[in-house]
């Protein structure tokens, strides 16, 4: 049985990260995954939510997302480890969680002392670049250590594509992360005047975010706000549709391999909060597929995988070495079939009181208040996590409490950024948790 093992350092203490994964529903890849250079496509987008998709069980229309995934993997309960874009390309391109990286919340800086998969995949000899979407020449936010070519761009796919034409012949890694706000202007050329939202309106709820009682849409408006995401989500998947048209232009399909997922969801007045940038499932489970060259392995996985897993499977396809402060882990046990549980993911963000999740075994636990309470959801039956059952489950809530405390005291423990590292000392019933989530071998 295939196992991924991964040493790393809490306060002196030399400890083996260990986590495996399994999916009896992905076919055998034809031919073997490859293990040596070759060309790695990642596209993130910003506030893509997994039920947005048609491949994911969505009633809209989404005919690129649906014919990439027909040749990928699909990874049904992959969990963003932030709420927000960058934060979540920092887990992306480190393989840390937001707390060992540094780069939690945006205008943080993912730290210097972090090995970026850049810098693995440059090692390995291939060309590297990242077009991310915003201001140009905005800040990179650290996130541009050991890339070729950092650029932060208005259009990230189409500067994508023309890099990706211009290197086809050669080994590489390409990043394109965004796409969320130029939808937001190419909506206008879907939706008409009769569905549109009322600019004003949305103004006044969204600043009312954060008061004593803050105002939420009605049924009516909030049907336009659905109408108006739809739209939003047609716009990216006719991106995604342009993308791979050109990707197979290129002759990278039997070369390359593609991984398209979500940064971060969107809230839609779940929990009483639009746009936000909380943990809740709407925002932090996230669609993840993975194309394989010639779409050698295809088929769907509901084992629970993060965003800090695509660095170190990424790796292993390169043939490269993770190095050893990595906390995510291949997925390609997962796709191999040749792994076992557990099956854990986490998530945090500083916003508000500050907020954290885990996801293991068919629950989800969400702490968002600042009395250290948490809400526990059954991820399968209640996706949009509507129903908390903490007081029906007090065991499984104590179990997973202490993983998330265990799991806390670890990220702080491990921080490359000194203003968020812990000096004290794991304790024995930390160690003999982080032991039974896999951490620990």
């Amino acid at each position: 049985m295939k196992q991924v093992v991964i040493l790393v350092s809490i306060v002196g203490v030399s400890v083996l990260l260990l986590t495996c994964g399994g999916g009896p529903a992905v076919e055998e890849a034809v031919g073997g995954l490859p293990s040596e250079p070759h060309p790695v496509i990642v596209v993130a987008v910003d506030g893509l939510r997994a039920d947005a998709l048609g491949c994911f069980g969505a009633s809209v229309a989404t005919p690129a997302f649906d014919a990439l995934a027909a040749e990928s993997v699909r990874f049904e309960q992959a969990y963003a480890q932030a709420p927000e874009m960058l934060p979540s390309l920092a887990v992306l391109l480190s393989g840390m969680y937001p707390t060992t990286n540094g780069l939690r919340t945006t205008g943080d800086e993912l730290q210097a002392d972090a090995m970026t998969l850049a810098e693995v995949a440059g090692g390995t000899g291939l060309a590297t670049a990242a077009f991310v979407e915003g201001i140009p020449g905005g800040s990179d936010f650290g996130l541009a250590q050991g890339f070729d070519s950092y650029q932060v761009v208005e259009r990230p796919g189409a500067a994508g594509i023309e890099w990706m034409n211009e290197h086809s012949n050669q080994n590489f890694l390409l990043v394109i992360a965004g796409w969320g706000s130029r939808a937001l202007t190419d909506v206008d050329m879907v939706l008409d005047e009769a569905h549109a939202i009322d600019p004003a309106r949305v103004t006044e709820v969204l600043a009312s975010r954060g008061g004593e009682k803050p105002l939420l849409f009605s049924d009516a408006e909030m049907a336009r706000v659905r109408d108006w995401y739809a739209a939003r989500i047609q716009v990216i998947d006719a991106f995604i549709g342009d993308f791979m048209t050109a990707f197979r232009a290129a002759g990278l399909e039997g070369r390359a391999t593609l991984i398209v997922l979500g940064t971060n969801g969107l809230a839609l007045q779940e929990h009483g909060d639009l746009f936000g940038e909380t943990v809740y499932a709407p925002v932090t489970r996230v669609p993840l597929l993975v194309r394989f060259p010639d779409g050698r392995s295809s088929g769907v996985t509901d084992k629970i995988v993060e965003v800090a897993d695509v660095m170190p499977t990424v790796i292993e396809l390169l043939g490269g070495e993770t190095p050893t402060e990595v906390q995510g882990v291949s997925l390609l046990p997962i796709v191999e079939g040749t792994s076992t549980p557990p099956y854990v993911a986490f998530g945090e963000t500083p916003q508000g009181p500050g907020q954290r999740f885990v996801a293991l075994a068919g629950y989800r636990a969400v702490a968002t208040g600042d009395d250290g309470a948490l809400e526990l959801f059954h991820t399968v039956a209640d996706p949009l996590e509507l129903e908390d059952v903490a007081a029906a489950e007090p065991d499984k809530l104590a179990k997973l409490a202490g993983d998330l405390g265990a799991w806390t005291k670890m990220v702080a423990a491990t921080s490359l950024d000194p203003a968020l590292r812990t000096d004290a000392e794991l304790d024995d019933e930390t160690m003999k948790q982080l032991k039974s989530l896999g951490y620990i071998q």
